[in-house]
């Protein structure tokens, strides 16, 4: 996944001069409104959203905010009045202290006494060291470069750049490292881009075209032309620059420019800062304040020194030359590695790396063509809603976006990571799709995307395993075939024959999944005991294949749905009963030869016709609280919710405690689509985020009826050690438990609990 969830995220950039986050309704009137904004870096929506969801990873990797040059044009646009500009500059600033290794940044930005009190102490530092360390002090004639040798400054000046330089550049390694993280960038493109942050350092070029007043860029550039023509001077070419004599030298010049420019520019900044009825400024922070302030001043301080200079005082000169000094170091010091001025290497630097991104990025290798022919033209009328978006589960740990998958397959500008790599993140639950309102059947576009990958050969290492044992022992889990009946121990489980009502079709996971085996043995003992005829293919069975059909696999699909159609016809079945919802889904679904010929069931709807007969009554008490687990493949894809939770109301003293997200809108176990074979960190696996949302409710037993759903969730309960407070149960197990007993239980009225009942799918 590309980024974890920071709840603390919008609260710490808040700090940092954002106001309005809450106000944002992404709906993209600042991104259409922004001139420097584009499909490949939108902003500042994109912005936005990061924040709202606590996206810090994909905060710090994206060179976005810097590429806003804070015109304030979206801030006149948004219908919800919001600041987005400010929202930028805030993030700016936030990224600035996350550059920063030193800690320094930050206390900087959030403290006006730290900034002040440092400039400060700086400042009497070089006020002390001239007190203590200075040359002679000649009074009958100015004579600077013997109170301050030259060669001393020279030093002092080297030394002062190099440890600036040491910190700009260790901090600006780490925007580089968490921009390019995921990025490949071939050598020689570093070098053939170069010319990009030259470029843009030197003129800022890109701001020509930001905003309706275009003199700001002018005289932006007018004040970084004058600053950096006064450092180029002081430590460059202070040998020429520092003279005692008032002889014309060509250095005097650039002096008197920089000077000038400095002096004029700042005031009119001042006044433009001050100006509060524009659509920028209305907020400045102290740090913008100072910078000015401390530019003002190294300036103001410069040429007070060489007129005291040109009119004869030497005393006035170097008490002058000591104040401009005292000025001058801890502003470079201060607002170059830390504070503001830290903008004018970074914005050109994530202008370069932005531009490495984009011509490093390869195109997606999949034709949208391919795309309609396997899917249909439905998704082409998807509205950009972001409903899917929303809803998506990934969204509480992460940031994933079937919108953005279905507009740039829409728009035809998908790379490999946006299209190609994106869509096996998907777990194929249906949130999105239950809830388009364009009705598009957005896990078939990822299955289309993700079977046109498959037949080119880009198949995700986590994936091979399963797909390679599904070709090779008919199941994803590696288990020999002989061995697909272990899993009922003891039961005595008859061959299935024309005679048996139903044939018992095992889940996979449900034959090889240790943590399956208790749910596995429950269902035929309540069958055997209901009187239903049943039996079993065994170790003739093949997957169902719902796993491969989702991931793309459809050659490997089609293999196993022609052998296991051909099984069930030459067996005579007319009833399949499964043990999995995704076999259920399958079947029903996906074998159109099946359809008309042979019912199919999932056994908590047979479960719920039996208690409901009569011929299963459950009488012993079962847990006191359990909360229920909506599988997304019997659920959402079927529409199967009550039935299962008629089963568990219909032991006596179970109390029934839903959690926070159940039946359309149940939360994922994470284990469709290939999910159970992804290699996600603890922290982003749905089934210890249901774990935590079933230890919510109190419940001491989480119920489902899916294998796949028990794997995830027994994991959860392990990753998070509490299985002291909570274990996973089948429904088939809950029911024995009451059922088992009866003879030895209290018989008690059956009580008739009323829900509606789903249409029978037999």
């Amino acid at each position: 996944m590309n980024a974890s969830v920071d709840l603390h995220l919008y609260h710490e950039v808040a700090k940092f001069g954002a106001r309005d986050m809450e106000l944002c309704m992404q709906c993209g009137t600042c991104s259409a409104s922004c001139p420097l904004s584009n499909g490949t870096n939108s902003f500042p929506r994109k912005i936005y959203r990061y924040l709202q969801l606590g996206l810090k990873d994909k905060l710090l990797k994206s060179p976005v905010p810097w590429l806003c040059y804070y015109c304030g044009e979206c801030n006149k646009d948004c219908p919800r009045e919001a600041e987005p500009a400010e929202t930028m500059m805030a993030a700016r600033r936030w990224l600035t202290t996350q550059y920063d290794w030193t800690g320094l940044a930050r206390r900087f930005y959030l403290s006006g006494a730290w900034e002040i009190g440092a400039l400060t102490v700086l400042a009497l530092g070089i006020i002390v060291l001239f007190w203590l360390f200075h040359g002679p002090i000649i009074t009958d004639r100015v004579a600077v470069n013997s109170f301050a040798p030259v060669a001393w400054i020279e030093i002092g000046d080297l030394a002062m750049a190099a440890i600036l330089s040491t910190f700009l550049l260790s901090n600006a390694f780490r925007m580089y490292r968490f921009i390019m993280s995921d990025t490949k960038v071939p050598l020689s493109l570093y070098v053939t881009e170069a010319k990009a942050f030259v470029l843009h350092f030197v003129t800022q070029k890109r701001w020509r075209e930001c905003g309706e007043d275009r003199s700001r860029w002018l005289k932006h550039f007018t004040l970084v032309t004058g600053y950096m023509t006064m450092m180029t001077l002081v430590i460059v070419f202070i040998r020429w620059f520092q003279v005692d004599d008032s002889s014309w030298h060509f250095t005097s010049i650039f002096g008197y420019y920089a000077t000038g420019v400095l002096l004029v520019i700042t005031v009119e900044m001042f006044r433009s800062r001050r100006r509060k009825e524009e659509s920028i400024h209305r907020y400045s922070e102290l740090s913008d304040w100072l910078f000015l302030i401390l530019l003002f001043l190294t300036a103001l301080t410069g040429i007070m020194m060489h007129a005291v200079r040109l009119a004869g005082w030497p005393m006035g000169t170097y008490v002058m030359y000591v104040i401009h000094l005292a000025v001058a170091v801890p502003m470079l010091v201060i607002e170059v590695p830390f504070g503001k001025w830290s903008h004018l290497f970074y914005r050109p630097l994530a202008v370069f790396l932005a531009t490495l991104k984009e011509k490093a990025t390869t195109a997606s290798h999949v034709d949208v063509q391919d795309v309609l022919a396997e899917v249909g033209e439905t998704f082409l009328s998807c509205l950009q809603c972001g409903t899917c978006t929303s809803l998506c589960p990934w969204n509480q740990v992460s940031s994933y976006s079937p919108r953005q998958i279905l507009r740039q397959l829409n728009l035809g500008t998908g790379t490999e990571q946006a299209v190609d790599q994106a869509v096996w993140t998907c777990v194929t639950c249906n949130a999105c799709g239950v809830s388009c309102p364009r009705g598009i059947e957005i896990i078939d576009v990822m299955r289309g995307v993700r079977g046109l990958n498959v037949t080119d050969g880009r198949i995700p290492d986590f994936l091979e395993p399963p797909l390679g044992s599904l070709k090779a022992n008919g199941n994803p889990w590696s288990g020999a075939r002989d061995k697909r009946l272990e899993w009922a121990g003891d039961l005595n489980i008859p061959s299935f024959t024309p005679e048996h009502e139903y044939c018992l079709f095992t889940c996979c996971t449900t034959a090889y999944d240790p943590s399956n085996g208790k749910a596995g043995r429950a269902l035929p003992q309540l069958l055997e005991y209901a009187g239903i005829a049943f039996g079993t293919l065994g170790t003739e069975e093949n997957c169902c294949g719902d796993q491969a059909h989702k991931i793309g696999a459809g050659t490997i699909f089609s293999e196993l749905a022609l052998k296991n159609t051909e099984l069930f016809v030459r067996a005579g079945a007319k009833k399949i009963l499964t043990t999995s919802p995704h076999c259920l889904n399958a079947f029903k679904n996906n074998y159109p030869e099946l359809k008309g010929s042979i019912a199919i069931e999932h056994y908590a709807e047979l479960l719920d016709r039996l208690v409901a007969e009569g011929r299963l009554v459950p009488t012993a008490t079962g847990a006191s609280t359990v909360t229920y687990h909506d599988p997304c493949y019997l659920g959402r894809h079927n529409g199967i919710y009550e039935a299962p939770r008629r089963v568990l109301l219909s032991i006596p003293g179970l109390k029934l405690a839903e959690m926070a997200s159940t039946r359309e809108g149940s939360l994922c176990c994470g284990g469709g689509g290939g999910g159970a074979w992804s290699l996600d960190p603890p922290s982003q696996r749905f089934g210890v985020l249901r774990v935590r949302e079933a230890l919510a409710t109190g419940a001491g037993v989480i119920a489902t009826a899916c294998p796949y759903c028990i794997r995830m969730l027994n994991e959860g309960v392990r990753e998070l050690d509490v299985g002291n407070r909570i274990v996973v149960r089948d429904v088939a197990e809950l029911l024995l438990q009451s059922v088992v007993m009866r003879d030895e239980a209290h018989l008690t009225k059956r009580v008739d609990v009323g829900f509606h009942r789903e249409v029978c799918h037999v």
